[in-house]
Parts: structure tokens; C-alpha cells; sequence
């Protein structure tokens, strides 16, 4: 099993967590990465406990934390301010509920955990080959055989789109806007999550006096014009919204902020189609609620690894690992689901009804919920 060469496409967090878990347990996999370097502008990312968790088994918990900011809670407002609930899990192995980093600092330390020479930039695959061995061809006119393919390339992932032609990306009808604020006057020491009719808003501190903040909104069309929207666009659409959210916006300069249309991958029954698997958002795409986006991917490569350490081949890991994530998945979804419909709603009447019903829950509602996403050694150590 040692001896199988392992591709991995991608190399974002799902393919470098991947390569890393795989590689810890003795498992050799190289990833290929299409850009020449990652020179993305950075902005900040929210893991969840499970994710926290998930970096823990890789080795990699203490220096994520020494990096970044983390926390235990999550408070969701109105948008007049008013806390309508408090997601507090208090986990027995002490482990935070989120943790608060820069990207390309999450992304140095994956790049840096890897063994020396199994990542490779600027290589573009195009296409690949399925016989008895697997050929994969770039973009630069090379190629490479391999024994496994492991798909991390991302919620457009051509690999998908050539095994299951009918899978299809779906436009959530939401728009998403990030950035980071320098030097903010004002102080954040908490996560917080603000819902109202005009849209969600979510503020969480970061390392270097800096201050992450996203926002989302419905969009009646794919192709509005809200991508050409300023920080002075988003501060007329927020303007009623509780402080510090317009002297977030009044501080934020344009070159700050990134914009994305947020899609979500049609239920795809198979992750798996012979030697080829899928991962992250190539297989599960989904909206970012309670930051289980790049969670949820983390977690795919430490339970992918337990699989191979414990099954005979990987071919056999690689159907236990399908049907377990399968099963695993459809948990969070359920738990989170509520949430996602919650968030939704952007009728005023509705949005006050919403709220008054979140007040009324209990804590420990939502944080049963919270425990059977985050936790997942449990599981993990009943494979």
C-alpha cells in the first residue's frame, strides 16, 4: 500500500489537508497544483471545531492556534444588535469552537507541513486517462501515471464534470462579499453573526490588530451588477444595521474587499468512481454556514486517511470511506438546516417572527447540535 502513487488535484485546503493526513500515517501522495504560486488577496477564514479537531489528529492544532485568534462562542444578532441566540458549546477536550486566521497564513503552514517535493505548481491537468493505470495529462504538455486520483479541485471541479456529466453547480442566490480591516477604531473580541431583511453580516477579530468581516445577500439574478459593488454600496444596503457594521464599512477601502457568487453541487450520490475520489468542495459543495465550508473538507482528509491506515487496500478504504462520509455528511446537513433556512428569510415580518422563536430556544438546543458537528474523535475512534 505504501509503495501506491497518490495524485491529489488541487492544492487548496483540501488538497493540501489531504496530502498532509495521508502523509502523517506513512502514506505517500504528491499534489498538483494549477496556479504558478498562490497569490490570492488575502482575506480571513473561520474554522470550526471539527475542523480544530481535525488538525489536532494531523499534528497541526497548537501551531494553527499559535497563529491565529480562537474562540468558544458565536453571537447572533439582529440587526438592531440584540442577541436572538448564542452558540457556547463547551467541548470536555477543551478544544475552541472556531478559530480565526489569515488564509494564506493557514495556507503557509499546510505548504509547510508537507513533505519536501510532493507539491507542484503550475501544473494545469487537463485531462486524464483511466486504464489500467491512471494517466493524467497538464496543461504544459507533460504527464504522469498514477495508481489513485484524488480530487480537491474545488466546487467547478473538471474531474467531477468527466465522471458525472449530469452533476451541475446551482447558484444559491447569494452573493458574498470579504475583507479585512486594518488597524480598525474600534475593538472586536468577539464572532459575531448579525441577520436582518437586507442580508447577513459577520465580524471576528484576527491576529495583527486586524478585524475579518464578510457579508451575504440574495441576489435576484446570477448576473446582477452587485460584483461591482463599493464599500459605499454595501454601507447603503446595511445603513440601519447596528454599529460597529458602517464603520466597518466606512473604514473598509475598495482593493479590500473580494466578491464571490456562492454555488452549491447538486446532491451527488458517488464520491467515487473506480480509482478516483472526490473531496472538499468537489464533492459536497454548500453554503458556508457555521464556517463548515472548509470544515467540512479538513474533515474529509483525516477520515480518508483513517480508512487507508486501517483497511488492507486502498481500493477497500476508499468504499468505506464513500459510504461513511455519505452517512456523515447527510448529519451535518440535518443539524445545520435549520440554520441555513433560518438565514434566509429576508421579509421583514418573517425576520421578527424568526427571531422571537431563536430567543425562545434554549441554549443547550443549539448546542446539541453544535457537539454532534464539531466532535468527531468519537467517531472517529469507533471506525
Amino acid at each position: 500500500m505504501n509503495d501506491a502513487r497518490i495524485s491529489i488535484v488541487g492544492g487548496g485546503i483540501s488538497g493540501l489537508s489531504t496530502a498532509i493526513a495521508l502523509q502523517r500515517k506513512g502514506i505517500y501522495a504528491e499534489v498538483y497544483e494549477k496556479e504558478k504560486m498562490v497569490h490570492e488577496p488575502d482575506t480571513g477564514i473561520i474554522l470550526s471545531g471539527n475542523a480544530i479537531r481535525a488538525f489536532y489528529i494531523m499534528g497541526l492544532g497548537p501551531e494553527l492556534r499559535a497563529s491565529g485568534l480562537d474562540a468558544d462562542g458565536c453571537l447572533l444578532k439582529s440587526d438592531s444588535g440584540n442577541t436572538i441566540a448564542e452558540f457556547d458549546y463547551h467541548a470536555p477536550s477543551h478544544i475552541p469552537n472556531y478559530l480565526f486566521i489569515h488564509r494564506s497564513e493557514l495556507h503557509r503552514i499546510l505548504t509547510d507541513a508537507l513533505l519536501p517535493g510532493s507539491l507542484h505548481f503550475n501544473k494545469h491537468m487537463i485531462d486524464f486517462k483511466r486504464d489500467d493505470i491512471l494517466t493524467l495529462f497538464f496543461e504544459d504538455g507533460t504527464s504522469i501515471e498514477s495508481d489513485y486520483l484524488i480530487s480537491c479541485d474545488g466546487a467547478a471541479s473538471q474531474i467531477r464534470r468527466k465522471l458525472f456529466p449530469n452533476s451541475s453547480l446551482i447558484y444559491t442566490g447569494f452573493s458574498c462579499w470579504r475583507g479585512i480591516l486594518d488597524d480598525p477604531p474600534m475593538q472586536v473580541h468577539d464572532y459575531t453573526e448579525t441577520w436582518g431583511a437586507r442580508g447577513r453580516f459577520g465580524i471576528a477579530p484576527l491576529t495583527d490588530n486586524q478585524v475579518f468581516w464578510y457579508a451575504l445577500k440574495k441576489s435576484s439574478t446570477e448576473n446582477s451588477d452587485m460584483s461591482e459593488w463599493s464599500p459605499i454600496d454595501l454601507l447603503f444596503n446595511f445603513f440601519y444595521y447596528h454599529e460597529p457594521i458602517q464603520e466597518i464599512l466606512e473604514n473598509t477601502t475598495h482593493d479590500q474587499i473580494i466578491y464571490d457568487k456562492l454555488y452549491e453541487l447538486r446532491p451527488l450520490t458517488p464520491l467515487l468512481a473506480g480509482k478516483i475520489l472526490l473531496l472538499g468542495d468537489s464533492a459536497h459543495a454548500s453554503m458556508p454556514n457555521i464556517g463548515q465550508g472548509a470544515s467540512q473538507a479538513v474533515e474529509d482528509a483525516v477520515y480518508l486517511a483513517k480508512w487507508i491506515s486501517i483497511e488492507e487496500t486502498i481500493d477497500q478504504a476508499f468504499v468505506k470511506y464513500e459510504a461513511h462520509r455519505q452517512e456523515r455528511m447527510k448529519i451535518v446537513k440535518d443539524e445545520m438546516k435549520i440554520y441555513g433556512l433560518a438565514a434566509r428569510i429576508d421579509f421583514p415580518v418573517l425576520c421578527s417572527i424568526r427571531n422571537k422563536l431563536l430567543q425562545m430556544t434554549p441554549t443547550a438546543f443549539h448546542n446539541e447540535k453544535l457537539r454532534r458537528v464539531f466532535e468527531i474523535e468519537e467517531d472517529m475512534d469507533a471506525l
